[in-house]
């Protein structure tokens, strides 16, 4: 046990490709530091990259080189998560959201697309709502800020009750395949991943579990974010219709968590936004069939219309 314990609290290691391109930041407003990926050629379009809730910049393994061809591409760790720092501070989505527009501002970054998934896609959402002239494009996977129908994933709904959440989430430490196990509310067939995807998963998820800050970050973020979600439903509609910045929300066809109703709701609402379904993936269609998810993607992406 203590051999397990100790190897799973090892520094996280990106994903073998991405190793050449991991950098750090300080944001000097906010006093912390940020790991992120950069990569691309340079040119006036780029694409920041934001993940979901209790993962990394390493979601984006498989498709961040491929749009790095065309695109100069930046995929951050957000703080309180993978190797970015984790402070003890109330992380709420107004936080993480001054920390990607600090974190943009601070790169000189002009106009990106933002691309962001489950909770990074609310994020990228929330953002372009509040800077719609500072984003050219949104690419939103698996989340957005229309939530008419809640999640009904009962591990999430656990999660969230105090001491309980705690309690659940720390005792995956007794267990490494539990905690691998724990992902697949996420995806839609795990074992079809290839090996090297399994096993880059079970070490990345157990180190997790035994990193107390990111636990602590976890649940402020958790727990923060489903009332900030209930109190901007009832203006949301209004404010929609009036976001111009062109708008992809992309939804794995077995997604448990992002239901068609919140997919639809978006595109009902916003009259820049459109949808596409990626066939037989679940929470994260990037991971499971990233070929097309790069075709869906990459076809909008050469059609959208810039907003500037």
């Amino acid at each position: 046990m203590q051999l397990v314990q100790s190897s799973f609290k090892n520094p996280m290691q990106p994903w073998p490709s991405l190793l050449n391109f991991g950098k750090r930041i300080h944001l000097t407003s906010k006093n912390l530091d940020l790991f992120y990926f950069e990569a691309g050629p340079e040119n006036p379009q780029h694409m920041i990259m934001v993940h979901g809730l209790g993962d990394e910049a390493d979601t984006w393994r498989h498709v961040f080189l491929p749009l790095a061809k065309q695109y100069h591409v930046f995929a951050v760790d957000l703080p309180g998560f993978g190797r970015s720092d984790k402070p003890i501070c109330d992380y709420t989505p107004q936080f993480l959201m001054e920390v990607i527009y600090e974190f943009k501002k601070t790169l000189h970054i002009d106009n990106p697309i933002l691309m962001g998934s489950s909770l990074g896609g609310i994020l990228a959402h929330g953002l372009a709502m509040d800077h719609p002239e500072c984003v050219n494009g949104l690419v939103l996977v698996g989340g957005g800020l229309p939530q008419s129908k809640s999640m009904d994933d009962w591990g999430l709904r656990l999660m969230q009750l105090p001491i309980i959440g705690e309690w659940l989430y720390t005792r995956l430490r007794k267990d490494p395949t539990a905690a691998f196990n724990s992902l697949r509310n996420v995806y839609h067939d795990l074992e079809s991943l290839p090996e090297s995807d399994r096993k880059f998963l079970y070490t990345r998820v157990n180190q997790r579990v035994w990193d107390d800050h990111q636990r602590r970050a976890y649940f402020s973020t958790l727990r923060n974010l489903t009332p900030w979600i209930n109190r901007i439903q009832e203006k949301l509609p209004k404010q929609l219709k009036h976001l111009v910045v062109p708008t992809l929300v992309v939804r794995g066809e077995k997604d448990s968590l992002f239901s068609t109703d919140n997919a639809n709701q978006v595109i009902e609402i916003q009259p820049t936004a459109s949808k596409v379904i990626i066939d037989n993936t679940g929470h994260l269609p990037h991971q499971e069939n990233p070929r097309a998810y790069l075709e869906r993607v990459s076809n909008w992406l050469d059609k959208k219309p810039l907003t500037r």
